[in-house]
């Protein structure tokens, strides 16, 4: 088995080591967390008799606010060249050609690569599907710095995952769950399952993957008012993937049927781009699903699912495909707002 090259050490040095897959009962007191428990059915992208994925995770306030703090300080630099070349200098060419360079090509670059990234779709994240007939989980994987090299599927036993609370050393309130597999004769890891989600307690998380994997289907507290199926495996619509943010929050319906529009307008109107960077997300996740290999180990036929879930709505199952006007309208009608604040500003500005 071939080590991975950005992370191999002793088993013996995980951080913070949990029960692993069958060795302990699970601790069902776990599962009655009321809050955990609703922000995972929410995170489910599809549970059936044969496989459990979650969405993938990821830290789009994060990058999103960082993104502003860049675009602010660049512009307040700018602007403070912009005062010292009025007020101390007389060479208006030579600096008005520097300031022009100094604001298109560094202040604009994260907004470039953004659109760049809207439309390429490459692949940023990775989906871990957990395969209970099989009893083993499938996902891609490749080094992090290696961009240019084409993801790898890997398939695992979960028998031999090995459990971590991961916390981070410089984010005490940052603690993911990461699973591992481990070389049995050196210990060293071959096998790094980044979870990634920093909303949910990790021992809820695992307890909850623990009992889809090892217990009947009546012990996984599944609530069919708030699990919904998605389908963005195979979705052409970027807008369909962003109303995904609001319907997990309770903010639009599930069914895409038109209600909760003033919020999304609200709301969206102000954080449009990262709406739809989470979007693009979950839009272009690399999924082990398509895979031939994992196709193969899948038995559900699609039908007689004990696990409740929202099904896919024919209007859903329209707005994925890009064919829903309303879904359409609302988001076109949102960046052309953005846009519209965006000419005010540069004209207020330049006034």
């Amino acid at each position: 088995m071939q080590l991975r090259d950005d992370f191999a050490k002793h088993i013996s040095e995980l951080h913070n080591p949990i029960d692993r897959p069958y060795t302990a009962s699970i601790d069902k007191s776990l599962l009655k967390n009321t809050e955990d428990i609703e922000h995972l059915n929410k995170e489910i992208h599809d549970v059936n008799p044969d496989y459990l994925t979650f969405l993938p995770a990821y830290f789009w306030v994060f990058y999103f606010a960082i993104g502003w703090v860049y675009f602010s300080v660049f512009f307040f630099i700018i602007s403070l060249i912009a005062d010292i070349n009025y007020f101390y200098l007389n060479d208006w060419s030579i600096v008005n050609v520097f300031v022009t360079l100094f604001i298109f090509v560094p202040s604009c670059t994260p907004l470039v690569l953004l659109l760049y990234q809207l439309i390429r779709k490459h692949f940023i994240r990775t989906q871990y599907y957990f395969l209970k007939t099989e009893q083993k989980i499938a996902y891609y994987y490749r080094p992090l710095w290696k961009f240019r090299q084409s993801y790898e599927l890997k398939i695992v036993d979960y028998k031999d995952i090995r459990p971590d609370l991961h916390q981070d050393p410089y984010n005490r309130a940052y603690t993911p769950l990461n699973l591992y597999v481990a070389d049995p004769e050196t210990g060293d890891i071959t096998h790094h399952l980044k979870l990634e989600d920093y909303r949910v307690n990790p021992r809820v998380q695992w307890a909850f993957i623990r009992t889809y994997m090892e217990s009947p289907a009546d012990d996984l507290p599944i609530d069919n008012e708030i699990c919904q199926a998605y389908p963005v495996d195979t979705s052409g619509s970027l807008f369909a993937c962003a109303d995904i943010i609001y319907r997990k929050n309770g903010i639009l319906s599930s069914d895409h049927s038109g209600g909760g529009q003033i919020m999304v307008f609200i709301i969206g109107s102000i954080i449009a781009l990262g709406n739809l960077f989470q979007a693009n997300h979950y839009q272009c996740t690399k999924r082990a699903i398509l895979h031939p290999d994992v196709q193969k180990l899948l038995t559900w036929d699609g039908q007689n699912t004990p696990y409740p879930i929202q099904p896919i709505t024919d209007e859903s199952k329209l707005a994925f495909e890009g064919g829903n006007w309303e879904v359409n309208v609302r988001w076109v009608c949102i960046i052309l707002i953005n846009v519209g604040f965006f000419v005010w500003a540069v004209m207020a500005y330049n006034s």
